[in-house]
């Protein structure tokens, strides 16, 4: 495979990541995964009290594609965007990173929340990905308003 098909087929891989985890279905995308990947999940949710972002947070270790699974379920049972643009895909050697701008709803209290996510894969030699981390930036949180019941 030369260089500008191995960059299309991460490119491609890249993009069936973020739409899976954007529309919230997993597919196959597990199976892109090498043996124990690395996904990992910050943000500055921390400030705007809005603990329905933070559950995922941290550095999780998948030792294999039932795991992955399992993971990537419960990562996308919490994901509900209303939209999301993907803001470009960069792909150089063995890692590539891609910006997604997003609108979700919070489940607990129906407010819209806008935001970006930034994130970087890394793949291994046998075009497997090998990590993936992602930084998300919320902008701004619009509450909901609530119709009182006419009497």
């Amino acid at each position: 495979m030369d260089i500008h098909d191995e960059a299309d087929a991460k490119r491609e891989m890249v993009r069936d990541v973020m739409d899976a985890v954007m529309s919230g279905t997993v597919g196959s995308i597990a199976r892109l995964l090498a043996p124990s990947a690395v996904f990992s999940n910050r943000s500055n949710a921390g400030i705007i009290d809005a603990p329905w972002f933070s559950r995922m947070e941290g550095e999780f270790k998948l030792t294999g594609e039932e795991e992955a699974k399992a993971f990537l379920g419960e990562m996308l049972k919490r994901a509900n965007y209303i939209s999301y643009e993907e803001r470009g895909v960069v792909v150089e050697d063995e890692q590539a990173a891609c910006l997604c701008n997003w609108t979700r709803r919070d489940e607990r209290n129906g407010s819209l929340v806008t935001g970006t996510t930034m994130y970087w894969f890394v793949f291994n030699s046998d075009l497997k990905i090998r990590s993936i981390e992602t930084i998300g930036s919320i902008h701004s949180v619009i509450p909901a308003t609530h119709q009182e019941p006419a009497a």
